[in-house]
């Protein structure tokens, strides 16, 4: 049937819903939801999801980014298809390593839909390197720990003994450090003791085990029964990480570090690092290299020893053709050849000294003299007769000194009051009119009139002459010699 064919048939539903599917009109039963709404329920249907609040996640880091807010955006991907992960800087700041683009990890989170984009996140809390990188964690976390507390600091570490008579050794009896270890110990010197404290060296028991191989190294019993061990051995040949874990476990580490025998730790090859090689006295890269430092080499001490032994001899006859070369010399000192003669010097000095000795005996007598005369004389001027006549001179002076001062003070009151009262004299207005002049005042406001501007015509006014006062009418006035108008 062609779709015309199917359209032109009598069957309205049909036809209204493919005619609804063609427009884009939703049906009745049909739910319309804008974006944010979807995201929106999106989000809600995920954060009710107990699993998916915390989640562990496995994969391999393909973009690595830190921005400038200190927040780490990355990816995760396996081999089928990747995931967005986001890492906010107060849970990045406590990663014990800085993770790097091709890293297999497992990580810790929250999933969430970021929904202003529309795209779900794992919010990582914690990241943790997958197979060794996880072994490097807790290794590296327990040697900052230990490191913190004091373990590794280098003014712990003792020197080894030069020459140990007896040595031990904790590692397995059937490993090749052990065959080693004696191989070289008896290659160097066949007089040294080696002491074998058994010990696993792998394997989940090998940490209590090294454990109870060291304290009893360390045990007065051990001392009592074989004597004292000079120096320990602790180590084992090369394996994996894995194999030498046993050495980084937190118990062996203390073990060591308390160890009262200095301790070499020697694990696996050179490049092999424990804890153990930190908290030791000294680090070996190998149970070879450990003997060779710990036992001393008997054929290169004796050559050291022949050495030694020429540089004496020579250096003895050195000293002793010194010492004669010196001995002669001394007999042809004038002491030896004319002992006699160094006395005469002695008995001048002797002379010279007594006579020093008897001016300073004089001296200290005429001091001793002078100091009494001036404490006589301290002693008469601080007599209560003494001091009451100087008290009496004393009071004559000032008496005199006051008489004066208030004469002098009274004449110079006397001279003011004289100045003063000639310049109020000078100053007195009634003093001016027995000059001639004279005042004219107001005779309403007794005011001073002193401008001719101030007088009008018919004006009262009354004139102070120095005797008397004359009142008057003022009938004319002249202001700058001109006449003023009637």
């Amino acid at each position: 049937m062609s779709l015309w064919e199917w359209c032109q048939q009598d069957e309205e539903e049909p036809w209204q819903k493919f005619l609804q599917r063609i427009g884009g009109e939703p049906s009745a039963s049909e739910t319309v939801m804008s974006v944010s709404e979807l995201n929106r329920y999106i989000k809600k249907l995920l954060d009710e999801d107990e699993l998916l609040k915390q989640v562990w996640v496995r994969g391999e880091i393909s973009r690595w980014q830190v921005y400038q807010s200190g927040h780490a955006y990355f990816t995760l991907k396996d081999e089928r298809s990747q995931l967005k992960c986001v890492m906010w800087n107060s849970a990045l700041r406590y990663l014990n390593f800085n993770p790097q683009i091709g890293d297999h990890v497992r990580v810790l989170g929250e999933v969430r839909v970021f929904e202003r984009d529309g795209v779900y996140q794992l919010y990582a809390a914690r990241i943790v390197k997958e197979g060794l990188g996880e072994l490097y964690q807790q290794f590296e976390a327990l040697r900052q720990k230990l490191a913190a507390e004091g373990l590794f600091d280098e003014h712990r570490k003792r020197p080894l003994p030069p020459f140990p008579q007896l040595i031990g050794v904790i590692t397995s009896p059937d490993g090749a450090a052990i065959r080693d270890i004696i191989r070289i110990a008896r290659q160097r010197h066949s007089g040294v003791q080696i002491i074998l404290f058994p010990s696993l060296v792998q394997g989940n028991e090998a940490a209590p085990s090294l454990v109870r191989a060291l304290i009893l190294a360390n045990s007065q019993g051990v001392e009592q029964l074989v004597g004292k061990i000079h120096v320990l051995i602790i180590g084992r040949g090369g394996g994996s990480v894995e194999d030498l874990w046993a050495f980084n476990e937190e118990a062996v580490v203390r073990a060591v570090a308390a160890s009262r025998i200095p301790i070499v730790s020697a694990v696996g090859h050179e490049s092999d690092f424990t804890l153990t090689d930190f908290a030791a006295d000294f680090r070996a890269p190998t149970p070879t290299a450990a003997a060779q430092k710990v036992v001393p080499d008997r054929q290169e001490w004796l050559e050291r020893s022949a050495q030694l032994a020429l540089r004496l001899n020579q250096a003895f006859r050195n000293e002793m053709k010194r010492t004669k070369f010196h001995i002669e010399r001394l007999y042809e000192r004038r002491c030896f050849s004319d002992p006699i003669s160094l006395f005469g010097e002695q008995r001048q000095s002797l002379d010279s000294l007594h006579l020093r000795l008897d001016n300073a005996a004089r001296h200290q007598i005429n001091a001793k003299n002078q100091r009494l005369w001036q404490s006589q004389n301290k002693l008469a001027q601080l007599s209560p007769k003494a001091q009451l006549e100087r008290w009496r001179e004393r009071f004559r002076r000032y008496a005199e000194a006051i008489t004066a001062a208030m004469k002098g003070t009274f004449h110079h009151r006397q001279q003011a009051l004289q100045m003063g009262e000639a310049k109020l004299q000078t100053l007195n207005p009634y003093a001016v009119l027995q000059r001639g002049y004279a005042l004219v005042r107001d005779i309403q406001t007794q005011r001073v009139l002193t401008r001719a501007a101030k007088f009008v015509k018919g004006q009262g006014t009354e004139i102070v002459m120095a005797d008397g006062t004359l009142q008057a009418t003022v009938t004319k006035v002249v202001v700058k010699d001109e006449p003023s108008t009637p």
